[in-house]
């Protein structure tokens, strides 16, 4: 397995590293969604950087859109999806200098040939810088300004989607999970959704564009919902499809504050880029119990091979399986012992 899979910030900031020499980072650099590694690489070597990225974890201050521009270089990182990665491109594209260039690094296994098919469709040929571990990165020059999406908006699209409540009009943008249409994991937990009382505070964790708040919303419209998720972009969503909910821009309970729930439920992202990540999974659990009120419950679905009975238990100590199919199961935890005597919970296997 490459480590383009087993540690891909790492992979992307080495293949940085390595390709420093033929790089050429003069005048205003922008570094595209990275992480932290490889702005660190950057930083060591030198060279001024300003930071844009969608997600929490990349940078500490994201937006939905780069600017401060004109900048000589824009530095990108592939994206995972590759409508996002296209999306990218105009997006850097928008604060380039008109004679500033694109480069573009990834890993084989992330997609990078297709994301080179991408940037030459979009700004012509393009040269390939290095070719190293299981790795590419390539430069092309700026695009054409009459062919460049400039904005998010240009990027907004509209689908319908089939929710218990019924079929309605939603909001996605490139790079959302799922798109425009219902995951089976998340109908899964749809069909498994809490009686609470009509007035009472959620947390939708990890919400993406919003579907889980939108069905509990529809179910309790007294209800007060706060929608996490470290993907500035997909609260730009979740915002127009669920009015009156408060978006919170963050990757862990942390930054919802002091607050306590009447109910926590969440599909929690198991990946980071291509490699499989619990952290985010891990996080919520041992986090919750701080989170919930007297009575609380965390509800989410994971697929049926993450063993979650021993990590729940640990906490909790109402632990039940409410909805499952072949693939995925819809777990209920409530009655939440003292963190202090419980200690922190198993990994998840």
């Amino acid at each position: 397995m490459s480590r383009w899979r087993q540690d891909p910030d790492g992979a992307a900031a080495e293949i940085v590293r390595r390709s420093l020499p033929a790089l050429g980072l003069e005048g205003r650099v922008l570094l595209g969604g990275a992480g932290t590694q490889t702005c660190e690489v950057l930083r060591s070597a030198g060279i001024s950087v300003t930071q844009w990225s969608r997600r929490i974890g990349d940078t500490a201050s994201p937006t939905t859109w780069p600017s401060g521009g004109p900048f000589d270089v824009a530095l990108l990182r592939l994206a995972k999806a590759r409508d996002e990665s296209e999306m990218n491109l105009h997006a850097v594209s928008s604060v380039l200098a008109d004679s500033g260039r694109i480069v573009l690094f990834g890993g084989n296994d992330e997609g990078i040939r297709s994301g080179i098919s991408d940037l030459e469709a979009l700004c012509g040929a393009s040269e390939m810088i290095g070719a190293r571990a299981h790795g590419r990165i390539v430069s092309a020059p700026r695009a054409d300004p009459a062919r460049i999406k400039a904005t998010l908006a240009e990027w907004r699209r509209v689908h319908r989607l089939s929710l218990p409540s019924g079929a309605r009009d939603w909001v996605t943008y490139p790079g959302l999970f799922a798109g425009g249409s219902l995951d089976e994991g998340t109908a899964l937990l749809l069909t498994a959704l809490p009686n609470l009382k009509a007035t009472a505070h959620v947390l939708d964790y990890g919400c993406g564009s919003g579907p889980i708040s939108a069905a509990m919303q529809a179910k309790y419209p007294e209800l007060r919902i706060d929608m996490l998720d470290a993907d500035v972009v997909a609260l730009t969503a979740a915002t127009e499809n669920v009015p009156g909910g408060k978006p919170i821009a963050g990757a862990s309970l942390a930054e919802t504050g002091i607050q306590r729930y009447d109910a926590i439920l969440s599909n929690p992202p198991l990946h980071a880029g291509v490699a499989e990540d619990h952290a985010a999974l891990e996080r919520l659990i041992a986090q919750a119990p701080k989170h919930l009120k007297p009575g609380g419950l965390l509800l989410m679905v994971v697929q049926r091979r993450v063993a979650l009975e021993e990590a729940l238990g640990a906490l909790f100590s109402e632990v039940q399986v409410v909805a499952e199919n072949g693939r995925y199961r819809v777990w209920r935890a409530s009655a939440g012992r003292s963190v202090r005597d419980a200690g922190p919970p198993p990994r998840v296997r």
